[in-house]
């Protein structure tokens, strides 16, 4: 029998390697945007020890909540009515398809061309669709019938692009062509679309061209080659490059152009290239203003979505940048190139080359952006809202019926809610702890400023009946929320009180003081349940796990530490962050703890064996890490003025 028990030991202890090198490897996918091997790696992770990181790490390789397939060749292009009803796409079947936005379901297949198509554009104010084929024809399409109305014939020899004017009446179409004695060329044409007149057409370098896009005025449209040039042309114009562009580098990268998109106000010209890089211009003049680096290969398609940037690359991501020019997400679970990406009813739609087509959720924003570094963060008991506090003293409630109030006049540095979650306490560097209506901000009571400023460790009890807030330094108060009356006093530490927690039971209270000292007290009597040794560097984070059993420490020293209640006793430390723990907590079921810090990561860990499990990379110092009340997500602060939410959940 005991053999049995020890090989039994044994499976279950190679069980857990198997799952821990699983995560690892598939997170390291993740980081080199090698989707398919992700998605590898995490079904080979045993099911029995699947836990939140493998749930994270499932959601991020495949973020989109729909996908198709939608061609058996690959997917080309792609486009969504100005309503954002339909999509269109094309392909190397030779086809143009059509598709219900909203459920993803076939509407029709138009059938003509006899080669690839290529670029896909509805006609404003029409029915109508517009492709470009490799059998050198711009064909346009009645889109209720699914019938050619219009052919343009003899083209040029495929690639290419074709986009309308914003008022519908004028075409243009960039492709390719021989030269004799030349080799190839790029070939421009614009039409005026009612009458088919051909108003004129130009050469425009010497490699094909692959994407156009007119202005929103109307009154010019850009192009893009191969041979990395931005033209802007006049509409109708006479066909004259008024601007001409070159990115062709000096190193000799390859950074032939692959699309071009105008911000909503023109103001923005964006471009993909084969150098893996997003190019912006400014729409006026053509000057190149800024390179955006992060894809790992060809960036192909762009789009502007709202106040963002979408791209989409060879490596099977889309990203999504700000107005800053700051990547603020990257999307997985394309497996393949991806050649297209459009805006349809508030997602993000793209395909690929494997002919699959994903859609992606843009609401429920993954980071917000608070008044200023965020040092103070608490989720409502229900997880529907976020309080924070913020530098400047600003206190912001996000989520139904939130409000932005400047409250303390310094840095506020600590928050906490109710029990029931219609109120909340706040601290600042002011010293001062205030009671406010979570409704609407209102003040209802101000307890004792502190005298020396800093009210940091700001606690209320499960039961509703006690709040603890510093007082003059180093000692802390203990008020009744409901008359504002002094319940007690606690002393201990010869630094700022930093952190405190009550119980689950409200009977035990911990405290952290910078100094390193840590007392966990009956607060209704002062007695210890056990002595603690001193933690160097201070004590910033306190947790008591969900059963009261198990106390969490991290601090200075950067080490978290795991204390048994009421003993005291050290049952094991984890060790791993590079410099001093600002934040470390519990998952609400107890296997998981997260920790952040300076050294600007975020890190998951096994409660029950200490052991690492993942990590996530931040690109400043993260000063706050909270899980949501069911588990689900993990809200992040780092000091750049944003709060980030990692979720377990596609988006």
């Amino acid at each position: 029998m005991k053999w049995i028990l020890a090989l039994c030991v044994v499976c279950e202890a190679q069980s857990w390697d198997l799952y821990r090198a699983s995560i690892a490897a598939a997170s390291a996918s993740l980081r080199l945007d090698d989707t398919a091997a992700a998605q590898r790696w995490l079904k080979t992770a045993p099911a029995e020890h699947r836990g939140w990181e493998w749930r994270y790490l499932n959601a991020l390789a495949a973020e989109s909540f729909r996908d198709i397939r939608a061609h058996d060749a690959p997917i080309t292009g792609l486009a969504a009515s100005k309503d954002g009803k339909l999509l269109a796409t094309t392909s190397g079947d030779s086809t143009v398809k059509l598709w219900d936005a909203a459920n993803g379901e076939s509407r029709a297949t138009l059938k003509g061309h006899t080669a690839s198509t290529w670029s896909p554009a509805f006609r404003p104010g029409a029915a109508q669709l517009a492709s470009m084929g490799s059998d050198g024809t711009v064909r346009v399409w009645e889109i209720a019938a699914s019938v050619e109305l219009a052919k343009f014939e003899n083209l040029g020899n495929g690639l290419g692009a074709v986009a309308w004017s914003p008022d519908g009446k004028l075409l243009a179409a960039g492709t390719w062509a021989i030269a004799a004695g030349r080799g190839v060329i790029g070939q421009l044409y614009l039409w005026e679309y009612d009458s088919r007149r051909l108003l004129w057409k130009s050469e425009f370098g010497v490699k094909p061209i692959t994407s156009v896009a007119f202005h929103p005025s109307g009154r010019q449209f850009a192009v893009v080659t191969w041979d990395s040039i931005l033209g802007v042309f006049d509409a109708p114009g006479d066909g004259k490059a008024r601007i001409e562009t070159n990115i062709s580098e000096k190193d000799g990268s390859y950074s032939a152009m692959q699309s071009v998109a105008y911000s909503a106000d023109g103001a923005t010209i964006a471009v993909t290239s084969k150098d893996n890089a997003v190019h912006l211009f400014d729409g006026a003049s053509g000057k190149e203003t800024r390179i955006l680096r992060g894809h790992s290969r060809w960036s192909n398609a762009t789009a502007f979505v709202g106040p963002l940037l979408a791209t989409a690359s060879s490596d099977s991501t889309i990203r999504l940048w700000n107005g800053d020019g700051a990547l603020i997400r990257t999307l997985h679970g394309h497996t393949a190139a991806i050649h297209g990406l459009a805006a349809s009813g508030g997602n993000l739609v793209t395909a690929a080359a494997d002919g699959t087509m994903r859609w992606w959720r843009m609401g429920g924003a993954s980071e917000w952006r608070a008044p200023d570094t965020v040092y103070g963060l608490a989720f409502d008991p229900k997880g529907t809202r976020v309080a924070t506090a913020s530098w400047g003293g600003v206190v912001k409630m996000w989520g139904a019926n939130g409000w932005e109030k400047k409250l303390h006049n310094a840095s506020a540095n600590a928050v906490a809610f109710s029990p029931n979650g219609d109120r909340i306490v706040t601290g600042g560097n002011d010293g001062a702890v205030n009671l406010i209506d979570a409704k609407n901000g209102e003040v209802l009571r101000k307890f004792e400023t502190a005298s020396k400023g800093r009210a940091a460790g700001i606690a209320w009890s499960p039961d509703g009946k006690a709040i603890l807030a510093p007082s003059t330094r180093p000692d802390g108060k203990i008020w009744d929320p409901a008359t504002g009356a002094l319940l007690g006093t606690v002393t201990g530490g010869s630094g700022e009180i930093y952190c405190a927690q009550f119980s689950p039971d409200s009977r035990w209270l911990v405290i952290g003081w910078t100094d390193g000292t840590l007392r966990v007290i009956d607060w209704r009597n002062g007695n210890e349940s056990a002595k603690f040794p001193k933690i160097a560097g201070g004590v910033y984070s306190v947790t008591f796990s969900a059963n009261g059993r198990e106390l969490l420490t991290a601090g200075g020293d950067r080490k978290i530490r795991q204390w048994s209640l009421p003993d005291g006793k050290l049952v094991r430390t984890l060790e791993g962050h590079t410099e001093l723990i600002y934040s470390a907590g519990y998952s609400p079921d107890g296997t998981r703890i997260v920790s952040a810090g300076s050294d600007q990561t975020v890190r998951f860990w096994a409660a029950r064996t200490g052991e690492e499990l993942l990590m996530v990379p931040f690109s400043s110092q993260v000063y706050l890490v909270k899980f949501s009340p069911d588990g689900q997500q993990v809200a992040v602060a780092p000091m750049n003025g944003t709060v980030v939410f990692l979720s377990e959940r596609s988006r």
